[in-house]
């Protein structure tokens, strides 16, 4: 199994146009090459298409796509980085395990500090609301 792996922070990649439940894994390095070329297009769409909004005088907020292209393209949100192909490498799962960072969090509940995993899901961190209502 191999990993699509942000060098921005070395988290685990998923490509923006999969649904949240689906896998960040894939089956061999060529799938998870391809989940790049799919990341990159996704991203050039963006810009594209909030190009021609803005060529037929729309605003460009009006593009299905804006909150992509503001993703890919403002500095302010600090992801100017997803759509540049040198930011993504590939890993196999087995590796990426190995040199997986931990973040610093506070328990909601204590307001303790502990280290999790920076792919932890939301609701499966201690420092949610949603881990403590279920």
């Amino acid at each position: 199994m191999f990993v699509i792996v942000s060098k921005n922070n070395n988290s685990i990649h998923r490509e923006p146009n999969k649904k949240a439940w689906a896998r960040t894994s894939y089956k061999n390095e060529a799938a998870a090459k391809a989940g790049i070329t799919r990341t990159l297009k996704y991203y050039a769409k963006a810009i594209a298409q909030v190009h021609e909004v803005i060529a037929n005088g729309e605003k460009e907020y009006m593009a299905p796509m804006h909150n992509a292209y503001r993703d890919a393209t403002d500095p302010a949100l600090g992801r100017t980085y997803c759509g540049e192909k040198s930011n993504y490498m590939i890993m196999s799962k087995e590796d990426y395990d190995l040199i997986e960072p931990m973040v610093e969090k506070t328990n909601m509940m204590t307001g303790k500090k502990f280290m999790e995993p920076i792919n932890t899901p939301h609701y499966l961190s201690a420092s949610s609301e949603t881990f403590w209502s279920r």
